[in-house]
């Protein structure tokens, strides 16, 4: 028997307040703000039905970190939870000034956990706080104003989110997360909820930087095996991570043509390029053709 307590499997929700520390709050509105939050919490889980006198719970200070008990199904921390956040959001934000208002990143996880002298004990709860702080998920949130950026690892999106239609799997895109040196690349999947627009922002204009530039793009797409056959092209995108993209392209029966409607549309959303990537990796990680492309697409125009 170990002489330390054994580590319990957990599911992990670590919150963070955007913006907390902006000069233009003062201590009356932080006080607002912080009382918000713990309302917000509150709220959300008892209109889902979780018991928060059975979770353990920390505050961090700009934010809290949530362990859940095995017993509450993650499918209602994706498919519910969400949208009552969100609306717990909007009603606090309704009511209170623009320094009191509230914006939150929202992070769920799950692995083991132990407890120590002074605190929880957990790689699990580290790799939270990770994805948590994600650049691309706080860019894309102060981009689109949205009330509640829904964070989840990548285990957490493969094995409950994208299981449950009604966790709506299609309005998460796929987003980097920094690693330490030495650590293995790691990813995460985003969701914005009360944004300004409806899911991530679409360009104001499809037009490409120029017609050289998008003549480049189609010829380097065109090389890579995957995107050039017929067969491997519909299987692209169907692993394209964002239906909304795949959902409009036009088909044509010409590979060219249809490569340029593929890239045209990829072209009205933001991160769309990126998304096309990914969905070719899948099935050609690693080659020159993609190789080239990957350097056409990190250094197209914003």
């Amino acid at each position: 028997m170990h002489s330390y307590a054994a580590a319990h499997h957990k599911t992990i929700m670590a919150v963070d307040i955007a913006g907390y520390n902006n000069p233009s709050r003062t201590m009356a509105h932080l006080r607002e703000v912080h009382e918000g939050l713990w309302r917000v919490l509150r709220t959300s889980f008892a209109e889902t039905g979780i018991p928060w006198d059975s979770c353990f719970v920390e505050n961090t200070g700009d934010g809290a970190m949530i362990l859940l008990p095995p017993d509450i199904a993650k499918a209602d921390l994706v498919a519910q939870f969400p949208a009552r956040m969100r609306d717990e959001l909007r009603r606090h934000n309704h009511v209170h000034a623009a320094e009191a208002q509230v914006q939150l990143r929202l992070a769920l996880h799950a692995g083991e956990v132990a407890e120590g002298s002074h605190g929880s004990i957990s790689k699990a709860v580290s790799f939270t706080f990770r994805i948590l702080d994600a650049p691309e998920a706080k860019a894309a949130q102060k981009e689109s104003k949205a009330d509640l950026a829904l964070i989840t690892s990548d285990l957490l999106y493969q094995d409950v989110v994208r299981e449950d239609p009604a966790a709506d799997p299609r309005s998460y895109r796929r987003i980097p997360v920094k690693v330490k040196v030495g650590e293995a690349p790691a990813s995460a999947w985003l969701r914005l909820l009360g944004a300004v627009t409806n899911g991530f922002p679409v360009r104001v204009t499809a037009v490409p930087a120029s017609r050289e530039a998008f003549s480049l793009l189609v010829e380097a797409l065109l090389t890579v095996p995957c995107v050039r056959k017929v067969e491997s092209r519909r299987l692209v995108l169907e692993l394209l991570s964002r239906r909304e993209i795949a959902d409009v392209v036009p088909y044509h029966a010409e590979d060219r043509l249809h490569v340029i409607a593929l890239a045209r549309t990829c072209l009205r959303f933001t991160h769309g390029l990126d998304d096309l990537l990914d969905a070719i990796k899948t099935i050609e990680p690693e080659s020159p053709q993609v190789t080239s492309l990957a350097e056409i697409i990190r250094t197209w125009p914003s």
